[in-house]
């Protein structure tokens, strides 16, 4: 197993995508738009030019921290968005993305975060080993998924049994 330096592993290219204010965002529209909410997608738009075509990639919150895999062409959010691109031009990003989600940066409140972000190392075994981990993460992540859902029904269900 080898160990990487996340500036050995990656590289920022958050200046090749293209922001859209948050005013502007749509509820429905052709492209989607990523930024560091808890929301996967922030909002659309309907704009084509400026598109972020090189994915997949990572994006990182640089104020909350929050860590996502986008593998859809997309507009940057507001400001504090990093996009990622690993240097290793066969990388798998939902590895990375599963390394990443699992690296300790610190909580130092409506900060920047990316500086702590740099200075993590991240194991990155072969590409077999990697895509074995990431059958068993994205099964894990599906499985928690439905769980997840199972709970909100049962929560519904709650409510209504006590609204009867």
């Amino acid at each position: 197993m080898l160990i990487q330096k996340f500036t050995t592993l990656f590289k920022d290219v958050t200046r090749q995508g293209t922001k859209i204010p948050k005013e502007e965002y749509l509820s429905h529209g052709k492209n989607i738009i990523i930024d560091q909410g808890q929301d996967i997608i922030a909002g659309y738009t309907n704009c084509e030019d400026g598109i972020f075509k090189k994915i997949p990639a990572i994006v990182f919150g640089d104020h909350t921290r929050i860590i996502k895999y986008v593998d859809t062409p997309f507009f940057l959010g507001a400001d504090g968005v990093k996009v990622l691109k690993c240097t290793d031009k066969d990388a798998n990003y939902r590895y990375l993305y599963y390394a990443l989600k699992n690296a300790h940066i610190p909580n130092t409140g409506y900060n920047r975060h990316f500086k702590w972000l740099k200075e993590i190392t991240i194991n990155y075994p072969d590409k077999n080993r990697q895509n074995d981990i990431v059958n068993i993460l994205d099964k894990l992540e599906y499985i928690i998924k439905m769980k997840s859902q199972e709970l909100d029904k049962f929560d519904e269900l709650i409510k209504a049994r006590f609204v009867e």
